[in-house]
């Protein structure tokens, strides 16, 4: 009898916190209600950059190792030799060609892989490797290709 007792205390005292859980599980993964979606606007603050300081070191200093004073016609000397052999030579103005790439044609394994570009209005086809009106094509992906043109390196995305 006393154990029937119990039987009626627990039982429904079990059903009751079982029941919480349940009613909290569902209340936080059904909502009805629609979250409205806001748009902030992001302001874009510019960078404070400091202006820099320039400095000047005092080398007219007793050299500790040597006990002699610095002598400036030495570095004199050797500034001006190095000047007169370097040529600053300018950088010439590099024209890209218009190239848009278009996609690409791949096997079902893919080892053999052809690219889509369109170079100057002229549709090539090309593969890793290749070169077209000095545009070298270095590597790809479904993205984008990275081309090679005199010597600089540059990214085309995928362009529908």
């Amino acid at each position: 009898m006393k154990n029937k007792k119990n039987l009626y205390i627990l039982l429904p005292l079990v059903l009751l916190v079982w029941g919480a859980v349940l009613f909290q599980v569902f209340s936080f993964t059904n909502s009805d209600e629609i979250l409205a979606i806001s748009n902030p606007e992001f302001t874009i603050k510019p960078l404070k950059i400091n202006k820099r300081e320039t400095f000047t070191i005092n080398v007219n200093y007793r050299d500790p190792f040597l006990g002699k004073m610095y002598t400036a016609e030495n570095i004199s000397k050797a500034k001006i030799t190095s000047g007169a052999s370097k040529k600053i030579k300018q950088p010439e103005d590099l024209v890209w060609p218009n190239i848009i790439y278009k996609g690409l044609i791949a096997d079902s394994k893919g080892k053999n892989t052809i690219y889509m570009l369109i170079i100057d209005s002229k549709n090539y086809y090309m593969k890793i490797g290749d070169t077209e009106n000095e545009v070298f094509l270095k590597s790809g992906d479904k993205e984008s290709v990275y081309v090679k043109y005199k010597g600089n390196l540059n990214i085309i995305m995928l362009q529908d």
